[in-house]
């Protein structure tokens, strides 16, 4: 079985990617949604700005998984 570790910003890249799906509403004069290559390219400079801010949000440190739900 693969299992990848994700950290805490490997969440917040693919939230930030998610949530411009629809970036098209928000910015003025954008005909076409952005595409996945650039939603990522975007993700991937918020992530990396942060980063460079001196980490107080701990983006390296591996994310929490979610519980499984109960039965």
């Amino acid at each position: 079985m693969f299992y990848y570790v994700m950290t805490r910003g490997d969440v917040l890249r693919y939230a930030i990617a998610f949530a411009l799906r629809r970036a098209r509403k928000i910015i003025r004069g954008l005909k076409d949604g952005l595409t996945e290559e650039e939603r990522y390219a975007v993700a991937d400079h918020v992530v990396a700005q942060l980063r460079e801010r001196g980490d107080p949000w701990r983006l390296n440190e591996e994310a929490r998984s979610a519980d499984p739900p109960s039965t």
